[in-house]
């Protein structure tokens, strides 16, 4: 049996008390892949990490390299696979990574994966926040590199402290939504990919005169005032940090994303 066909048995079991198939309205599914420099996997880690990490107890035990387990009745799935990410993908993404210069050099040094998979949330943020927690867990093994959600890749010890934010009750954006930047004579541009995970629409900054460094900043107070307080922004409003700033919001066809997005005016 496949990794794939346990995980569909799995989901037929879950059933309501009247037998009916549990329905969610958030029904999309999380991915995301841990880079290891070796291929070996040390569950027994993960599963101790885990509760002393995060107080989440696995009685569940690792099966051909994969584990499955269960918490607030989302699915997780931790499948290990001994060989890196062909084609070069990560290391293309990695690219995009401003803040981390030797992202392409280290990620390049993977040898394994650990396909990390969310299934059967009910709640976009509570969905992320266990795969964040599983992905700090699994990025605690002693050669873990990276995580790659394409496009994001962030590095193993930045992504672990960042996720230690959720037990003051902040949410990690930085780790959910991917932030591209770049610069061209007509100016500096910004734009998100990742929002749509959240039922929002992505969003562009475009052809900013302000410093690219400001127009990173206001991409992200934007993208975690969103997502912190479920705000739907729509076209024709504006925007603002301050009472005096008023940034119009326009709905038209994306340049740097797909489908339309919200331009900011900044």
């Amino acid at each position: 049996m496949g990794l794939f066909d346990k995980l569909r048995r799995r989901k037929k079991e879950h059933v309501t008390a009247g037998g009916a198939v549990h329905t969610a309205p958030y029904s999309e599914t999380i991915v995301g892949f841990v880079l290891l420099e070796h291929e070996d996997c040390n569950f027994d880690h993960f599963i101790s990490t885990m509760k002393n990490e995060w107080n989440i107890e696995i009685e569940e035990r690792p099966e051909e390299g994969n584990l499955f387990f269960e918490v607030h009745g989302m699915q997780v799935v931790c499948a290990h696979i001994n060989a890196p990410i062909p084609d070069h993908e990560v290391e293309e993404n990695a690219k995009l990574n401003v803040l981390w210069r030797d992202a392409v050099q280290v990620t390049s040094r993977h040898q394994s994966q650990i396909i990390v998979s969310v299934l059967n949330a009910t709640d976009a943020i509570q969905a992320h926040i266990l795969f964040t927690q599983t992905a700090s867990a699994l990025l605690q093994l002693d050669h873990a590199l990276a995580i790659y959600m394409a496009p994001l890749v962030v590095e193993a010890g930045q992504y672990v402290d960042i996720s230690r934010g959720i037990k003051e009750q902040e949410l990690p954006v930085s780790l959910w939504i991917f932030i591209g930047l770049f610069q061209s004579p007509e100016g500096a541009s910004a734009y998100t990919y990742g929002l749509r995970n959240f039922g929002k629409e992505e969003m562009e900054i475009t052809h900013s005169a302000k410093p690219l460094s400001e127009v990173f900043e206001m991409m992200y107070m934007t993208a975690t005032y969103v997502i912190e307080n479920d705000v739907t922004l729509h076209d024709g409003e504006t925007l603002g940090f301050s009472a005096e700033q008023k940034l119009p919001i326009n709905r038209s066809e994306g340049i740097s994303t797909e489908g339309s997005s919200l331009k900011i005016g900044f």
